[in-house]
């Protein structure tokens, strides 16, 4: 674990070899993914559950709040949606410069590793939030997100692709909400 500014030792934030470890551990996982088996990589990174739902749980980078979760598919409650995690220390309100500036060379490097693996995602940004994708051939999709705060990832099941898609087919066809 990393930890940024001695006047800051709260903050910690995963080297990039093992945020990425974890991230392809997740996201080229067999698919679909059940809960057991999600419960399994979460114990296996060292996350610990929370204690009333297994599903929420605190990763080594938090400090000390449930900063990650398992997802339900919505029409099979034994698989997995999505796991979403922090890859650093969530500083909401009042972000030192050098904690902004930590976030954000810990996102650039994350999304340049993966860029080396997975192929150039898709990139998006604006004044609060940055945010890489990239679409893995298994169609599970892998999104890194920073603000001034926070770096996180969330690993998606295919099926929530396959959701989108046909979400967006809708729309096209000239469907409405």
């Amino acid at each position: 674990m990393s930890t940024i500014q001695p006047n800051h030792p709260t903050f910690r934030v995963y080297p990039t070899e093992q945020a990425v470890a974890i991230i392809r551990a997740i996201a080229e996982h067999r698919w679909p993914m059940t809960t057991n088996e999600a419960f399994t990589l979460r114990d296996q990174f060292g996350w610990k559950p929370a204690p009333d739902d297994g599903r929420y749980f605190v990763t080594s980078v938090s400090s000390g709040n449930e900063d990650g979760s398992i997802g339900r598919d919505i029409t099979d409650r034994s698989l997995v949606s999505e796991i979403s995690f922090n890859l650093s220390t969530a500083f909401r309100q009042d972000v030192p410069p050098e904690i902004q500036a930590a976030v954000q060379s810990a996102y650039v490097s994350y999304v340049n590793a993966l860029n080396s693996l997975y192929g150039a995602g898709d990139a998006e940004s604006d004044q609060t939030v940055a945010s890489t994708q990239w679409i893995l051939p298994s169609r599970a999709s892998v999104i890194i997100s920073a603000t001034r705060g926070i770096v996180s990832a969330v690993v998606e099941s295919p099926a929530m692709l396959d959701l989108t898609e046909a979400e967006q087919r809708y729309f096209d066809e000239g469907g409405e909400l």
